[in-house]
């Protein structure tokens, strides 16, 4: 199989579905799905999560045609129990590690799995970056410099977050991607109370 579509294809007899409910299995509509399995769109990366999380899809061959189709090899991701919200924040409790996340090694490379933390998503502040209510959000603790999407503590609260940083005068803005959450600006002594606590590399969808 040479390309992507081809890949696809294969992967959609494989489940034994129809074109239509494997594409709604992915989340996207029949036209779409008809569009990937000729090649004239590419899968986004929210497709890419449902093929390893739901299918099991190696993403390496699925995207490069390398390796085998199934991912036979499984990471373990250190799960926080808190859930970080995306509307307007959750009460900090204790972080004890307690639980693992197991998924499959292409969807958090070229990261070091042991470097990587996830925590569960409450709210909708963030659909517009496609990160939903149940999702489970994985971050690097290890990456806290440059705007992006940041898991992030602020008070008693813990947020998933657009984080846009200035620095005259020094402010960090919080961005919500739902009209329904304006923006917050954090200056002054509020900065005290704020804590980058890592980037966020990718979103497992909720199933």
């Amino acid at each position: 199989m040479e390309t992507e579509e081809e890949r696809y294809n294969f992967l959609q007899k494989r489940s034994g579905l129809s074109k239509l409910e494997f594409a709604r299995s992915l989340g996207v509509s029949k036209e779409r799905g008809y569009s990937l399995s000729k090649g004239i769109y590419h899968a986004s990366r929210e497709i890419l999560d449902k093929l390893s999380s739901i299918y099991n899809v190696n993403l390496n061959w699925f995207l490069l045609g390398e390796g085998s189709p199934f991912e036979t090899e499984k990471v373990a991701i250190r799960l926080l129990r808190q859930e970080a919200a995306a509307g307007r924040g959750r009460e900090i409790e204790d972080y004890a590690e307690e639980e693992t996340l197991k998924l499959p090694r292409s969807l958090v490379s070229p990261y070091r799995p042991e470097n990587l933390q996830a925590v569960y998503v409450a709210g909708d502040s963030m659909i517009g970056e496609h990160i939903y209510n149940g999702d489970a959000v994985i971050f690097h603790p290890g990456q806290t410099e440059g705007n992006g999407i940041y898991v992030l503590s602020l008070d008693t609260a813990l947020l998933v977050k657009r984080v846009s940083f200035d620095e005259l005068p020094r402010s960090v803005s919080l961005i919500s991607a739902n009209q329904a959450y304006p923006p917050r600006q954090i200056v002054g002594e509020e900065l005290e109370n704020l804590r980058i606590e890592g980037r966020v590399v990718t979103c497992i969808h909720k199933v």
